[in-house]
């Protein structure tokens, strides 16, 4: 009986946001590798770098109405070919964060978030993998009908690298839209 009752709370608190950026734009070292162009080295044909590539997030957590505390895992600058055979870099950031809904009116609510991050940046000819420190800071307002939410935040992510085609502090900025599951 107690196992069930445990189940219910924590299936009663989880959280889930999924969004994409509608707006998003990289200062820093980052921003030259991402838009690289690179040679493959199969067969020696220059590859441009990706256009119109979008970042995608996902977080997942607990809380209640008014604070959670979540993961999170964001892909930058995804394309049809991101994650297909040849040259290019992956950049991912996983992270935590706690996010704070200051107040609710008529379903409205501002919301605000930071957190913790680290950035993987890894290059899809060689392997090689660099790790970046990183913070992330998110506010933005969201819709709530029943359990389900309509979001728009704008975040801001800072990310040093300390080695590797990075070298150096980035600033990532963006605007992301989505939705979120919370019961």
């Amino acid at each position: 009986m107690r196992s069930w009752m445990v189940l219910v709370v924590v299936l009663g608190g989880c959280h889930l946001r999924a969004g994409l950026d509608a707006a998003s734009r990289a200062n820093g070292p980052l921003q030259g590798v991402m838009s690289r162009s690179s040679v493959s080295r199969t067969d020696g044909v220059i590859n441009l770098p990706p256009d119109n590539g979008r970042n995608y997030s996902l977080e997942a957590g607990f809380g209640n109405s008014t604070v959670t505390i979540s993961g999170l895992m964001a892909v930058h600058d995804v394309t049809s070919t991101s994650f297909t055979p040849g040259a290019g870099t992956i950049a991912t950031t996983l992270g935590a964060n706690v996010r704070w809904m200051m107040l609710r009116w008529k379903g409205l609510s501002p919301t605000v978030a930071a957190g913790p991050a680290r950035m993987l940046l890894l290059d899809r000819t060689t392997g090689e993998r660099t790790w970046g420190n990183a913070l992330r800071f998110s506010s933005g307002l969201q819709y709530k009908v029943g359990p389900v939410a309509i979001y728009g935040e704008a975040y801001r992510e800072a990310v040093a690298f300390s080695g590797g085609a990075a070298t150096g502090t980035t600033m990532l900025d963006g605007i992301s839209v989505g939705l979120a599951v919370q019961p």
